[in-house]
């Protein structure tokens, strides 16, 4: 079955989550492609205001599956920072609180890397990938200086 069958096939809501996590996506890419990181974080926080809430949220799990579903067919949606930060966006317009965490490691080979996830209520929605092999940063570490 192709993408758009699937799509098709869709109750009405999920359709529109999808739609919604897929213009998220895109906007947080466009914004990390040419802005810097504080500016693509104030893009974020102007796209999360609440709109007219809804009889019924989604849980902040299947928001999170819609993103990960709406980033296969973004240029780079695999990327862990866009993922976390687009959730944060759609979360936040549902009402739900959330915070973006970066992590670092040396990985065996020596190579510095980093990783992005979102958590929400202690919990982490996106990005759960060897988070204990990451060392968080606290945010005044990757606030603008």
């Amino acid at each position: 079955m192709t993408r758009t069958a699937k799509f098709l096939r869709l109750p009405a809501a999920e359709k529109r989550l999808l739609l919604s996590s897929l213009a998220a996506l895109v906007a947080i890419r466009t914004a990390l492609w040419t802005l810097n990181f504080p500016r693509v974080q104030k893009v974020a926080d102007a796209m999360s205001h609440p709109g007219a809430k809804p009889a019924l949220a989604p849980p902040p799990e299947r928001i999170a599956w819609a993103v990960a579903t709406a980033s296969r067919v973004v240029p780079d949606g695999a990327n862990c920072l866009l993922r976390a930060l687009a959730t944060g966006v759609i979360l936040k317009r549902y009402g739900y609180p959330s915070e973006l965490k970066i992590g670092v490691m040396k990985s065996e080979a020596g190579n510095f890397q980093a990783h992005a996830w979102l958590e929400s209520a202690g919990s982490v929605v996106i990005g759960d990938f060897q988070l204990d092999q990451y060392v968080p940063l606290r945010a005044s570490d990757t606030a603008a200086r």
